[in-house]
């Protein structure tokens, strides 16, 4: 039986954490997926054997050797999945459901691979369509029983024995350096004057006047507008990721390091989960901050719960993933499992739903056009919102509502929504975030709330800098 090797040993969720940011210390490439919540696994790869980097034309290997090779073709995702047909690994039953595949992310812009949008918006970042790293050796953490399964590709299973060392060792080393206690935070001024924002309050609330004529116009149903916030980073990018995870432990943690960027992420939001042939979606729609005390936290959850605005913006989404779900579903499989629950977060709630059905195809790139980009961060209809983002938004998305996870070697996959993600580049923070407007929108309170929705990430970035000082012995 062709099949991963493995061997396990017993550690903490954050001895976990520190052995990664130690053995990554002196890599180049490397990449962590933790669930901070309700998850099951996280996953951790260090020195990939391949970089998958899309280019206009397909897809370029870069082989940790340094051989390179191009493959052509429309669409990037196509080009991964018949590379990946050559890993014949059959599944293992009581194993992680990770046990090995392609870990990366799915910039917003590869919609543009499938569907015509206007070319409008300045593509500044030129962050790539589709970014993913292949390991030959990797470490899962399962959440529940606290044991680590060290797995490598047939042909590496002589280096597990190291590979457990080396973790173990590096574990109590990265321990011995941890910088933030779980629970506590900086708290830091959200304002336009502290940032260098890619459009003023003003001019957003312009957008969103004209976004309201739009549907005014009946040419949308609601439309999610965004500002993209800037600030130079005085701090390692991995110390403002450890800051985030002390403090605003999501389910969808990411953090990503390249040559060109890094990625700092904590999403609430569920993009597509695919088992077998089940596959699920989880919409966020609807939003408020945290109360300061128990008793106006519940006042905010019980006026979330019950405002009109909110509840008909959610079903609009829940209605709309639905549709997206039944293209791509086999027929009489889809269904609403979950229905507005509310998620609390360090800052934000949010109403939720679930949405599951039955794949009615196993490739790749059919179920991710069939889903991408999320319903909850564009609008509805999705291609029409597309249409006005571009013309309204004058930079393009990027990594910013685009996806991040894994893809295994058997076709099960989980990505995220890249929301509430800072994207590293050239020293300079960039975090985007932005709200879904309706008829009743109130431009100036919809522009506060995207920058307010940004501001986990600005804590952890002081938090970070804070620690860099004090470490340098600029602070005493």
């Amino acid at each position: 039986m062709n099949t991963v090797a493995y061997q396990t040993a017993s550690m903490t969720k954050d001895e976990f954490f520190y052995a990664y940011r130690q053995l990554a210390t002196e890599i180049e490439r490397h990449v962590l997926l933790e669930s901070g919540r309700g998850g099951k696994m996280c996953v951790a790869g260090l020195d990939p054997l391949v970089t998958f980097n899309a280019t206009k034309t397909g897809l370029r290997l870069e082989w940790r050797d340094g051989k390179e090779e191009w493959l052509t073709g429309e669409d990037p995702l196509v080009l991964l999945n018949d590379f990946m047909g050559q890993y014949n690994l059959e599944h293992q039953r009581g194993l992680p459901a990770y046990q090995g595949g392609p870990i990366g992310m799915v910039s917003y812009d590869y919609v543009r691979r499938y569907e015509t949008l206007p070319v409008l918006a300045k593509d500044d970042l030129a962050t790539p369509d589709v970014f993913f790293y292949l390991f030959d050796q990797w470490a899962v953490f399962d959440i529940e029983n606290n044991d680590v399964y060290f797995m490598t590709l047939p042909e590496k299973q002589h280096a597990l024995g190291n590979m457990v060392n080396e973790w173990a060792e590096a574990s109590q080393k990265g321990l011995q350096h941890r910088q933030f206690t779980t629970g506590q935070a900086v708290d830091v001024d959200v304002t336009e004057e502290d940032l260098q924002v890619s459009v003023t309050g003003e001019q957003f609330e312009q957008m969103v006047r004209d976004v309201q004529q739009f549907i005014d116009d009946g040419d949308v149903v609601q439309v999610n507008l965004s500002v993209r916030q800037s600030k130079p980073l005085g701090a390692p990018s991995l110390l403002m990721y450890e800051a985030l995870r002390s403090f605003n432990p999501s389910p969808y943690m990411a953090y990503m390091a390249a040559p060109d960027f890094e990625v700092v992420s904590g999403s609430p939001e569920l993009l597509l989960k695919k088992r077998g042939t089940e596959l699920s979606t989880r919409p966020i729609g609807g939003t408020r901050k945290r109360g300061m005390t128990e008793m106006e936290d519940l006042a905010l959850q019980e006026e979330l719960v019950s405002n009109a605005k909110e509840i008909g913006e959610h079903k609009m989404l829940v209605d709309l993933e639905c549709a997206d779900f039944q293209r791509i579903c086999q027929e009489g499989t889809v269904e609403v499992d979950e229905f507005m629950v509310v998620e609390k977060y360090s800052h934000v709630m949010h109403l939720v739903s679930n949405v599951r059905g039955t794949a009615s195809s196993e490739d790749l790139a059919p179920i991710m056009q069939g889903v991408f980009p999320g319903g909850s961060i564009t609008g509805d209809p999705k291609l029409r919102t597309m249409e006005i983002i571009e013309e309204l938004e004058p930079t393009r998305r990027g990594l910013y509502t685009g996806a991040m996870g894994w893809i295994g070697f058997n076709g099960d996959l989980e990505l995220n929504i890249t929301i509430r993600t800072a994207f590293i580049q050239g020293g300079i923070v960039h975090i985007q975030a932005g709200a879904g407007l309706v008829p009743d929108s109130n431009p100036a309170a919809e522009y506060q709330e995207s920058l307010n929705k940004a501001k986990a990430l600005w804590q952890a970035k002081e938090m970070a800098e804070l620690a860099t000082r004090r470490e340098s012995g600029q602070l005493h």
